[in-house]
């Protein structure tokens, strides 16, 4: 009686833990990492914040300036877009 009493528990736990364990391994597969995932865990920026409080995870715009660079010497002609692969 115990035997198939047990057996029905544990038949039970491991349809149930390997169901949650199965979605949880499938949203961790299927999840895509943002560019500056790394920046929104490390230094989140006051302005990354939406009004709720939470890290908007939308698209941004980096912008790498050489050293050296001086603003006051800008030309737009040398502006150019980066093609994308």
């Amino acid at each position: 009686m115990f035997t198939i009493l047990f057996s029905f528990i544990f038949l039970a736990v491991g349809l149930i833990g390997g169901w949650l364990g199965a979605e949880r391994y499938i949203a961790y597969m299927q999840h895509e990492r943002h560019d500056f995932e790394e920046l929104f865990q490390k230094n989140p920026h006051p302005e990354l914040f939406d009004s709720e409080g939470k890290i908007d995870r939308g698209d941004y715009m980096a912008i790498t300036f050489e050293p050296g660079y001086d603003p006051e010497e800008f030309n737009p002609e040398d502006i150019h877009e980066e093609e994308e692969s």
